[in-house]
């Protein structure tokens, strides 16, 4: 039997209906809860890499931590350091399995407030995050990369 055959009385219906709408009400509140901890949580991871550079950079001052290669020196990112950071920011936003655009990818590490270096940031980030081991190519010349654990 379809739930068009079956006979609802007037009373059923304006029942479920409130039902219905109250729990609208419940997931439209979970979702705006979910995504301001998202938020929230996103801010909290960038203000926590803050405190973490410059405790670094107060140890070296102090001489209680090594100096910082001369790859860190820069504030544009190249190379291990590139790699690194990549895949710090994209481990934060994604799981294993997941499947993302390099473009994506990139524009979360510079929303993170990072600087790319190169004359073409995005071919630079292109080159380096292709050596990540952490991700594999999805296709050829699709610009998906899917995590992997490591």
């Amino acid at each position: 039997m379809t739930p068009s055959a079956i006979a609802l009385s007037p009373e059923f219906k304006a029942s479920a209906a409130a039902e219905r709408s109250k729990l609208i009400e419940r997931f439209e509140a979970a979702r705006a809860r979910s995504e301001e901890c998202a938020r929230l949580a996103e801010e909290a991871a960038r203000e926590a890499d803050r405190y973490a550079r410059t405790i670094r950079e107060l140890g070296e001052i102090l001489e209680l931590e090594d100096q910082l290669s001369i790859v860190e020196l820069s504030d544009q990112l190249r190379g291990e350091r590139l790699r690194e950071i990549a895949t710090q920011v994209l481990w934060r936003h994604f799981r294993a399995g997941d499947v993302v655009h390099y473009k994506q990818w990139f524009d979360l590490v510079v929303a993170d407030g990072y600087r790319i270096g190169g004359k073409n940031p995005a071919a630079t980030f292109l080159t380096q995050v292709a050596r990540v081991d952490s991700v594999e190519r999805v296709g050829r010349r699709s610009g998906l990369y899917r995590l992997v654990a490591g």
